[in-house]
C-alpha cells in the first residue's frame, strides 16, 4: 500500500517536517545519492506566505539530507514570472541557500534530452531525469488550469520551456507523462499557508497548517485534493496518472497515517467561482502593483 503521513504544524515546522518523513519510513537514502529537490517557487512574491514553498520546509528536508551525508542541488526553470534565477534571488531563496551552503540550478540551461509530447518536443534536463533521488516540494494550492497544483503539477515546472502557457491545452497529457518520466523519490507536501480560489498565483490564502509526506505522486495528490475538498478523481490529470499506473487514488489502497484527514478537511473555493474573483483583488494589488 502507498503511505501519507499529515501532520498538524503546531510551533516547529523542522518538527512536522521530520515527524511526517518518519511516520512513512523516512528517506531512505544511500550516501552515494546526489538528491535533486524540486520546490514550488513559480514567483518571485509570495503574498501571505502562500505562492511558493514555505522556506522552513525547505530547510528542514535540506538538512535531514545533510545529515544523511548526501549532496544536493535545489532546481526550477524559467517561466512566464521570469527566469528561474531571478525568482529565486527576489524570493529570497538564494540568500537561504547561501546560508545553507546548497548550489541552485536553474534547469532551463541544464543539459537536456527530447521527448515527444502532445504534438511537441519537451527538452527535459539531464539533471532531473538522471536524478539519483528525487525530491518533490510541492505548495497546497487551487490551480485555474486543473483545480489543484500539488506534487503532479509541481513537475510542470522542471522542463524547459519559457512560456509554458502554450501547453495549458495539453496539460492533460503532459502531467501523466511527467508523472511516468520524473522519479519521485520522496515528497514533502507544504500544507501550512495554502491557496484557494484563483491559483496558482493570485488567489486568497487559507491555512491548513498541515505537513503531508509521501513517496507516490499520485496518492500523495489524492489525499491532499480530499482535504481540500474535492474528489481526486475529478482531477483529470490526477486520475489519468491513476489509469496509467502511476499511483493509486483509492482510499483502501493508501495507508494514512498521523492525523486523520477527515478531521482537517476545507472546502478550497474553486477557481473562477464569482467568490474567488472578487477576493483575489487584494493578491492582484500584492503580486502585481507592489513594488
Amino acid at each position: 500500500m502507498s503511505k501519507v503521513s499529515i501532520v498538524k504544524v503546531e510551533d516547529d515546522i523542522n518538527a512536522a517536517v521530520r515527524h511526517s518523513v518518519g511516520l512513512v519510513g523516512g528517506m531512505n537514502l544511500k550516501p552515494s545519492q546526489h538528491v535533486v529537490i524540486k520546490p514550488n517557487i513559480c514567483n518571485s512574491k509570495n503574498p501571505n506566505g502562500m505562492v511558493i514553498t514555505d522556506f522552513r520546509v525547505i530547510e528542514a528536508v535540506v538538512e535531514i539530507v545533510k545529515e544523511k551525508g548526501n549532496e544536493m542541488t535545489i532546481v526550477e526553470s524559467d517561466n512566464i514570472s521570469g527566469t528561474a534565477d531571478k525568482r529565486a534571488k527576489k524570493s529570497g531563496l538564494l540568500d537561504l541557500l547561501d546560508v545553507l551552503d546548497v548550489p541552485f540550478l536553474n534547469l532551463s540551461h541544464d543539459d537536456y534530452e527530447e521527448h515527444e509530447v502532445a504534438g511537441t518536443t519537451l527538452r527535459m534536463p539531464r539533471t532531473v531525469m538522471d536524478a539519483d533521488y528525487f525530491i518533490n516540494l510541492p505548495k497546497m494550492k487551487t490551480c485555474a488550469h486543473t483545480l489543484v497544483t500539488l506534487a503532479l503539477k509541481n513537475l510542470y515546472g522542471v522542463f524547459q520551456r519559457k512560456k509554458k502557457s502554450k501547453l495549458h491545452k495539453h496539460l492533460d497529457e503532459v502531467i501523466p507523462f511527467l508523472a511516468e518520466k520524473v522519479r519521485n523519490d520522496f515528497i514533502v507536501l507544504d500544507g501550512i499557508n495554502c491557496m484557494e480560489g484563483n491559483g496558482p498565483i493570485i488567489g486568497t490564502h487559507l491555512c491548513l497548517n498541515l505537513i503531508l509526506a509521501g513517496t507516490n505522486p499520485v496518492s500523495v495528490d489524492s489525499i491532499a485534493s480530499r482535504l481540500m475538498g474535492f474528489d481526486p478523481a475529478e482531477v483529470s490529470h490526477l486520475a489519468l496518472s491513476n489509469e496509467r499506473g502511476v499511483g493509486e487514488l483509492d482510499l483502501d489502497k493508501i495507508e494514512v497515517s498521523g492525523e486523520d484527514w477527515k478531521r482537517h478537511v476545507q472546502e478550497f473555493e474553486r477557481p473562477f467561482s464569482l467568490k474567488a474573483t472578487l477576493k483575489s483583488a487584494r493578491t492582484i494589488k500584492d503580486i502585481y502593483l507592489s513594488g
